[in-house]
């Protein structure tokens, strides 16, 4: 890429990049309500100056291309049009924002103008009907609030139910296994002082135990 060349991209594209954020400064400062009106004259002569540069591209690659292989005179092509494409979008959105302004300008004149023709009484209705239009507003807000309160409380009381019964749930189990090891202890104590015929009946009875622990648990 020759230099000249490379020069003539930078410039392009720190053009179009001072454009579009002197774009985005004029509308901070039109919803500041502040004057807008000078950036809007070096937004246009920015403008004006890219449509130059990109011409001056133009002129640049047909002095060059007989020195390129086929694929670089494709790139620079394919580049040029991008340039071009951003050109055209930005031109159509500074376009657009100025046409809105002006509307905006001459719509305001008619507003000023409908509200001195109200009457005080049509103006106090016009006044009622928005402070009647902000409580339905501020209603439904609350509605909304409220509903998740109460799902959260809800939510609470859910977790806390389930909190208490696995405590149930666990103090059962351990009182269980506290049955169960006196019930072990016990037959233990048995089977080393019994028969073989005790023994037989101790282990019947310990089944049935065992059985009415599970069944009535």
């Amino acid at each position: 890429m020759s230099d000249q060349y490379k020069n003539e991209i930078d410039r392009i594209q720190k053009l179009i990049v001072s454009i579009k954020t002197d774009i985005n400064k004029r509308e901070q400062k039109k919803k500041a309500g502040q004057q807008f009106t000078i950036i809007e004259g070096e937004i246009r002569g920015q403008l004006t100056t890219l449509d130059r540069e990109i011409v001056l591209l133009g002129d640049l690659m047909k002095l060059q291309e007989n020195t390129l292989m086929q694929k670089e005179q494709e790139k620079r092509r394919n580049q040029l049009q991008e340039f071009k494409n951003q050109r055209d979008l930005i031109s159509e959105q500074f376009k657009k924002a100025v046409l809105e302004t002006k509307q905006e300008q001459q719509a305001a004149p008619k507003q000023m103008a409908e509200l001195s023709n109200m009457s005080n009484r049509e103006l106090f209705k016009n006044q009622k009907d928005l402070q009647q239009e902000q409580d339905k507003l501020l209603d439904q807000t609350n509605e909304q609030a409220m509903v998740l309160k109460y799902s959260g409380q809800n939510i609470n009381q859910t977790i806390n139910q389930q909190i208490r019964d696995l405590s149930k749930l666990n103090d059962d189990v351990d009182k269980t296994n506290k049955d169960m090891t006196f019930v072990n202890s016990k037959f233990a104590s048995i089977i080393s002082k019994s028969s073989n015929c005790w023994l037989i009946i101790i282990i019947v009875i310990e089944v049935v135990l065992l059985l009415c622990f599970i069944l009535f648990l």
